[in-house]
């Protein structure tokens, strides 16, 4: 044999030895090595339901101010923007023949007063008869209702704040000659807004349980605040189907005007599953499923996934509390094989080896 044939000869021998030893590796049974992964405990997190609409904030009392009465301006007692208490004067009118009549009113009052006197007395003794206490005592009361009708004068005369509040701008000036028809200022109670919503037909069941109600204007950057929902409607417009809310949100800092408009947050709690990261989910032909590891053995759970939420899925199945969940390394175990973990599993695994 030649020096070509013998090496052509060691070289296809080589090559078949080769050969045998892959098949033989290749056949041997793939869970009697264990595989390395990562575990974590099972955790629960519970269902969320999530909605979210536009609605604006109006102040809980807000009113336009005008006059009962057409008259000259005498004083303006307020600026813009100021808050005022309930019961102040914001602007008097000339009330100067108003003022005269009032005061003639109360002379007038007080003669027919001493007129019942002294006509009672007579009475008493025997020296007038009847009728004329009863003339007395009438002119006694038309002259009250006169000074009533003398007093509402006066204070027709005067804008009065109906409420304590916030006054917007105003245009009059002393002087000014104004009627019933002209608007004075408005005045906002803003201590506790009111946002007027509408929301989805499926937010009427969110609405009738404990659900959180969170909003937050579109010019604010900061933390949501939370509203209370104080009224709902008593139908779904059929057209729109939409459902119309108020809620209520304490203002008493006056961080929001009246008019602000709110991004409103509907949320709700449900029921309880298993939180799974979405790397651990796998799919199958029929169904997904997860890996878990009890006693170190890979087991294959098919599952139901329940909801999505941010970074993890919520899901159900057959799964105990104290599996472990393999979270990485599953793309290559199998059923039953064994597994050998990356970090040490928690407390009182080693104890059920």
């Amino acid at each position: 044999m030649t020096n070509r044939s013998r090496q052509k000869f060691l070289t296809s021998h080589l090559t078949l030895w080769c050969l045998l030893l892959s098949i033989h590796a290749t056949g041997q049974p793939y869970g009697s090595r264990e595989a390395l992964v990562l575990v974590e405990p099972i955790v629960y997190a519970n269902e969320e339901t999530r909605l979210e609409a536009v609605g604006t904030a109006e102040a809980r009392r807000s009113v336009t101010l005008y006059a009962a009465v057409a008259e000259r301006v005498a004083a303006v007692n307020f600026k813009s923007g100021d808050y005022v208490t309930q019961g102040a004067i914001l602007v008097q009118l000339d009330d100067r023949r108003q003022q005269v009549a009032l005061k003639q009113a109360q002379l007038n009052l007080q003669d027919t007063e001493r007129t019942l006197e002294r006509v009672r007395k007579n009475f008493e003794q025997g020296a007038v008869p009847q009728s004329d206490l009863d003339r007395a005592k009438l002119a006694r009361d038309l002259a009250l209702v006169d000074l009533n009708q003398a007093q509402i004068e006066v204070e027709d005369r005067q804008i009065i704040a109906p409420f304590s509040g916030y006054l917007g701008l105003s245009d009059i000036e002393p002087g000014d000659r104004i009627n019933s028809q002209t608007a004075i200022a408005t005045l906002d109670d803003r201590e506790t807004l009111i946002i007027d919503l509408k929301v989805p037909e499926a937010a009427v069941s969110l609405l009738a349980t404990d659900a959180t109600l969170t909003v937050q204007p579109w010019r604010y950057s900061g933390d949501p605040v939370t509203a209370t929902v104080v009224e709902k409607d008593s139908r779904i417009d059929p057209q729109t189907r939409l459902f119309r809310v108020r809620a209520e949100l304490d203002n008493r800092r006056d961080d929001f005007l009246p008019g602000t408009s709110f991004r409103t947050i509907i949320q709700s709690v449900g029921e309880e599953f298993i939180a799974i990261p979405e790397a651990a989910l796998s799919w199958g032909p029929n169904a997904p499923y997860i890996w878990l590891a009890r006693d170190r053995v890979a087991r294959r759970v098919p599952v139901q996934i329940e909801q999505r939420q941010r970074g993890r899925v919520l899901v159900s199945g057959d799964i105990l509390f104290n599996d472990l969940l393999i979270t990485e390394g599953i793309q290559n175990i199998r059923e039953e094989q064994a597994l050998k973990f990356k970090d040490l599993p928690p407390p009182g695994m080693e104890a059920a080896e």
